[in-house]
């Protein structure tokens, strides 16, 4: 027998180390099945919240989602027989409740630029631009509906004769690298300069929108005016 060999009776004289281990945690688990049984309960209710939140969340959502379709329509019906103004007035009520009750969901967060253009068609630019600046927010990782916003905030802010503010979010917007947008704020930029006295920076915009969009919808015009 080579030397530092166990023999067979030394391996039965040992304890078998994974038996020894599963008899501690058998008595380990009777001496504290409470807690365990408590544990176990928790670790249950938490995974049964978390789905619930999901089922709740998403059903809250469809919800929100109904109640902008109908307000919509509410809208669109309203306008077939009356004004702009009057049917923003008939539709007030039901996007304050949809705004006060689903904050937070995606259907709501469009129904904010929706009701901003309700608002605008009004001739209420407050809040138009309350709801675009919010929406803004909702929307500042994407590029292209971001650029959208920052557009209909532009047009707000000239329907409130701010005019060196619709400048800014028009700026904005040419200066982006998305390209979404960007003819006609170029084009806005233009007579807006010309409409506050700045001669060369209008020309300067009607040239580079020229440049950059020789093919967009405003060339036609541009070449009349340069």
């Amino acid at each position: 027998m080579a030397k530092g060999a166990v023999t067979r009776k030394q391996l039965l004289k040992e304890p078998d180390q994974f038996i020894t281990f599963s008899g501690k945690l058998i008595a380990f688990g009777r001496s504290n099945l409470k807690t365990i049984l408590i544990s176990a309960g928790i670790l249950v209710a938490l995974l049964l919240a978390v789905v619930t939140v999901r089922q709740i969340s998403q059903r809250n959502e469809n919800r929100a989602s109904g109640l902008v379709e109908k307000a919509v329509a509410k809208y669109s019906a309203a306008l077939q027989d009356t004004n702009p103004q009057t049917a923003y007035d008939r539709v007030k009520a039901d996007f304050a409740d949809l705004f006060d009750k689903y904050s937070s969901k995606s259907a709501v967060k469009i129904a904010r630029i929706i009701y901003g253009d309700i608002s605008y068609n009004a001739g209420d630019p407050d809040t138009a631009i309350a709801m675009y600046t919010q929406a803004l927010d909702d929307f500042n990782q994407s590029p292209a509906l971001k650029n959208i916003i920052l557009s209909e905030l532009g047009y707000a802010f000239v329907l409130k004769k701010d005019y060196p503010q619709s400048i800014h979010y028009f700026e904005t917007i040419s200066a982006d690298r998305e390209k979404s947008m960007k003819s006609g704020a170029l084009f806005n930029l233009a007579w807006l300069y010309e409409a506050t006295g700045e001669k060369e920076k209008s020309t300067a915009r009607y040239k580079q929108l020229l440049t950059d969009f020789p093919e967009s919808m405003y060339t036609d015009l541009v070449r009349e005016k340069v």
